[in-house]
């Protein structure tokens, strides 16, 4: 099997068609704009670095949506990350718009919601809702059957119905 290797230009095209997408989950794993731009880049470098790894049977979203996963979870078990905190955050978020979004998003009363379940159902609503990807990437992103990560995404609906209350809206 040949090396596969990453051009300056398909990098650059992977960063411009993920970069948003990947950047917004990293932050609702972190629950941190400065954090999620860390990992966010973190994410970017180990895609270039072991690009030659992917082995194009899930789709490059797929594959990086799983890196992006993996790495704000070591960010999560890592107690120096959790505890750095920038002391002039005005100045950062003047200068970052989408922090005003990040901001709004977290005073919803579904995104609270979300943020509280455990984490196995929290990553898959992510990763559905937000990341917009099907159960069939799920499952391969978290190395389940689709079946289990169905039963997952189900349950989880369910948890967010009685925590809030109504109809959620179930496509399949």
């Amino acid at each position: 099997m040949s090396r596969k290797t990453l051009t300056e230009e398909h990098f650059n095209n992977l960063i411009d068609k993920y970069g948003t997408e990947i950047l917004r989950l990293c932050y609702l794993y972190l629950k941190d704009y400065q954090l999620a731009e860390d990992a966010c880049q973190d994410t970017f470098l180990k895609v270039y670095s072991n690009f030659h790894k992917f082995n194009e049977l899930s789709t490059e979203k797929t594959w990086i949506t799983k890196i992006c996963i993996n790495t704000c979870k070591n960010y999560l078990r890592n107690p120096w990350k959790r505890k750095v905190k920038l002391e002039n955050r005005e100045l950062v978020q003047n200068e970052i718009s989408d922090q005003e979004i990040f901001d709004e998003l977290e005073k919803s009363e579904l995104f609270s919601s979300i943020m509280n379940l455990k984490q196995t159902y929290k990553e898959i609503i992510l990763m559905y809702y937000y990341q917009q990807l099907s159960v069939k990437e799920i499952s391969q992103i978290l190395d389940i059957s689709e079946s289990n990560a169905f039963t997952r995404l189900s349950r989880a609906r369910q948890f967010l119905k009685d925590k809030i209350g109504g109809i959620i809206y179930e496509q399949s």
